[in-house]
């Protein structure tokens, strides 16, 4: 690969990528669940959600900024 070609790679990445700043995981549920909710017209009465056990760990241990403390899951 040419010097050019890989500064080209470079140049879209910085200006493609942005650091994920927050709780990704709890609101990538949360927003699925929304998206249920709206689908359906209503409030789902339960949600099974199959995720990677890195996924369950990033959820329980972060805390959902302005949620009053609360945890992503229980």
């Amino acid at each position: 690969m040419s010097k050019e070609t890989y500064q080209n790679y470079v140049n879209i990445l910085k200006e493609e990528l942005v650091p994920a700043l927050g709780c990704t995981e709890p609101i990538a549920i949360a927003f699925a669940a929304a998206k249920a909710a709206q689908v359906l017209g209503k409030k789902p009465e339960r949600i099974v959600a199959e995720c990677s056990g890195n996924i369950v760990k990033n959820v329980k241990g972060v805390i959902v900024p302005n949620s009053g403390n609360l945890f992503g899951i229980s």
